[in-house]
């Protein structure tokens, strides 16, 4: 696992940037270049990462930790869209078009949330200047996609309860680095969080953990959940 950096925000911005996937191979003199046109932040816990109001043509790149993703309706009902890891990115990505008008924002899921910020203009040019990275995000981009297809395939096609053990699966795996001893990870989600993402209510996602707990496949608290 990777050491993170103590120093200046200019310090660490430089070390998340040179050790992010999308940027691994570019030079020093390169990594400086991504260095003055971004912006470098961290988030605690709650903390809300972004609106999309106040930040229309800006892209995250997570370099360390969790975020979840959403969406707010025409009720202002709030719904979540996705959970996201370490070298994920979110925001107006360059494939995602323009003409989006949903109100969307992203909340810290742990205490070591590390991003840095670039406006879109700025990091299309970064594309055009560098095909490796542009490569390298159409890939993270295509990942995506099949991610939203085998989603979708999920809700038509499986029942809730294969649904929430996948779930459980790719949750896991999210939070790998994390991992306790044991094979636990952090419980950073509400059980509301969870059903909105498998696509069923809380009181059949409280149902089924029980029902799978007695089973002896999964081991759920508040602090931590452990998949057999």
């Amino acid at each position: 696992m990777e050491e993170m950096p103590i120093g200046s925000a200019g310090e660490k911005k430089f070390w998340y940037l040179q050790n992010h996937r999308l940027f691994d191979q570019l030079s020093d003199d390169a990594i400086q270049g991504l260095c003055i046109i971004s912006r470098y932040r961290e988030a605690r816990r709650g903390e809300h990462i972004f609106f999309t109001a106040d930040t229309t043509d800006r892209i995250f790149i997570l370099k360390h930790g969790a975020v979840k993703i959403v969406q707010v309706d025409h009720l202002g009902n709030e719904v979540v869209k996705d959970v996201l890891g370490d070298h994920d990115l979110f925001g107006h990505l360059p494939a995602a078009g323009r003409g989006r008008s949903e109100v969307e924002f992203a909340v810290a899921l742990t205490d070591d949330v590390s991003i840095c910020m670039f406006n879109r203009a700025d990091f299309e040019q970064v594309l055009a200047r560098d095909p490796q990275v542009s490569l390298k995000l159409a890939s993270h981009i295509g990942g995506k996609l099949r991610a939203l297809e085998q989603k979708y395939d999920s809700l038509v096609f499986k029942d809730v309860r294969t649904r929430l053990l996948e779930f459980l699966e790719r949750y896991r795996e999210l939070l790998a680095a994390d991992r306790e001893a044991d094979g636990a990870v952090p419980n950073l989600l509400r059980q509301e969080d969870i059903a909105q993402l498998i696509g069923c209510t809380r009181q059949t996602v409280a149902e089924l953990l029980g029902t799978l707990e007695r089973e002896g496949l999964v081991r759920y608290s508040r602090r931590s959940i452990l998949v057999r």
